[in-house]
Formats: C-alpha cells, sequence, structure tokens
C-alpha cells in the first residue's frame, strides 16, 4: 500500500513538472514571437529609400530690371530621401514635384556673391541634399544696346576646291542686353551655322546668333532673338 502511495505521488509530481514546463515554454515562445514582430516592425518603419535627380533648375531671385547676373550654373543635383516610396516618386517626377531650389539675391549689390541654395516645399518625412549646395553669381548693372549681326561660314566648312562667296542674313541688327562689363567686351554679333560642313554649294539655313569678344570667345548676353537665316554662296575654285 505504502508502494502504490508512493508511485501515485511520484506519477503526480511528474505530472506537475510537465506541466509547469509546457506552460514555461509556451509564455517563451509567446514573447519571442512578440520580441521578433516588435523588431521587425521597426525595421520595417526605419527603412528608407533615396532616389538622385540631376540638372534641377535653380530659382535664383533678384531684382531683374536693373541688374543682370552671370556666370554661375543653373541647375543642381539633388539627393532625396523618405521612408514613404510613393512621396519619393511623386517628388522625383518633375511633373508632380512639389518641392524647389532657389538662392535669393535681393538687396545684394554690384559684385561677384556666393550664396547657399535652398529647398523649399518638401513633403513631411522627405530630406533633400544638394550638390552643389551654394551657387556664386556675377551682377552687374544691366544695359543693352543693339549691335549688326555678321554671317560667318568658315574655310573648315567648306569642302576642298571650293571657296566662299557672299554671305547674307535676313536680320541686319539685334539688341543686346547684358551688365556694363559684359558689353564693353562685346566685338560683334555672329550668325553661325556650327552643323553645316563640305559645303560645296550655296547654302541656306537657319543660323545662330551669339556675341563674341574680339577674340571670338562667347560671351553671357541676352539677345532680342536667337536665331536668323543664313545664305551663302559657295563657288568651286578655278585651277
Amino acid at each position: 500500500m505504502h508502494d502504490k502511495l508512493k508511485k501515485v505521488g511520484h506519477l503526480l509530481l511528474s505530472a506537475f513538472i510537465a506541466l509547469v514546463l509546457f506552460f514555461y515554454a509556451t509564455t517563451t515562445n509567446y514573447k519571442n514571437s512578440i520580441t521578433t514582430a516588435n523588431t521587425t516592425k521597426k525595421v520595417t518603419e526605419s527603412e528608407t529609400y533615396t532616389h538622385t535627380i540631376t540638372s534641377v533648375p535653380i530659382d535664383i531671385k533678384y531684382d531683374n530690371e536693373n541688374y543682370f547676373i552671370s556666370g554661375f550654373s543653373p541647375t543642381t543635383t539633388v539627393s532625396l530621401t523618405a521612408s514613404n516610396r510613393v512621396i519619393l516618386q511623386r517628388e522625383t517626377d518633375e511633373a508632380t514635384r512639389t518641392f524647389e531650389v532657389t538662392a535669393d539675391l535681393k538687396g545684394f549689390e554690384k559684385g561677384t556673391h556666393t550664396i547657399e541654395l535652398v529647398v523649399s516645399n518638401l513633403p513631411t518625412g522627405v530630406k533633400a541634399k544638394l550638390v552643389p549646395d551654394a551657387v556664386t553669381v556675377k551682377i552687374g548693372k544691366k544695359v543693352s544696346k543693339s549691335y549688326s549681326v555678321q554671317g560667318v561660314i568658315t574655310n573648315s566648312q567648306l569642302a576642298d576646291g571650293y571657296s566662299l562667296g557672299k554671305v547674307t542674313v535676313n536680320v541686319s541688327s539685334v539688341k543686346v542686353t547684358t551688365d556694363e562689363d559684359t558689353l564693353s567686351r562685346i566685338d560683334r554679333v555672329e550668325a553661325i551655322v556650327p552643323d553645316a560642313s563640305n559645303l560645296d554649294d550655296d547654302y541656306s539655313g537657319e543660323a545662330t546668333l551669339q556675341a563674341v569678344d574680339n577674340q571670338g570667345n562667347v560671351l553671357p548676353v541676352v539677345l532680342s532673338q536667337d536665331g536668323a537665316t543664313l545664305q551663302a554662296t559657295i563657288t568651286k575654285t578655278k585651277k
């Protein structure tokens, strides 16, 4: 009788220990599942996406009634970072973009100035990094003057054995707007056809207008029109 009671006690003890171990294992697995889920959620929430956009235009604000600006790069590269891919894609697309890059030169006098670029209208949660993050601009007093237009065809554009005769342009003069310093360096306004080559017959086509100094260097100006029609007489050289 004593042995039977002893066996029953051992069985009850074993059952109790097994039950305790079962609940311990179940509780531990549950806690581990919660921890894993929370960790996964944190990783997901902290995941970010980056997209780099090149050639983003810079809106330079200045007194354009009295001043002329030059010498600057008109675009910058913007790297956008966000955890929301939909918003990031919207800002990447120029058609749906809300942010803009500006440089405020209002109140600046004549001279060369370096100004920090500013990104505005960024959606919440989107960060931007600019390269470059500043722009150097030359500000000068705005002036205008009219110049006659000279048609230009170079000898290197002619085919072997041909010479250039008369060159005419359908525009006699154009108005040039720039700053005082640049205006003093203008030697002439040319009408050029850079794509024309190996010419062996009379030519007629669209020309690009540009203001140059006495060394032929193109100067930063705004012209009243950018193009004209150029005609050139080309003849075979007599042997």
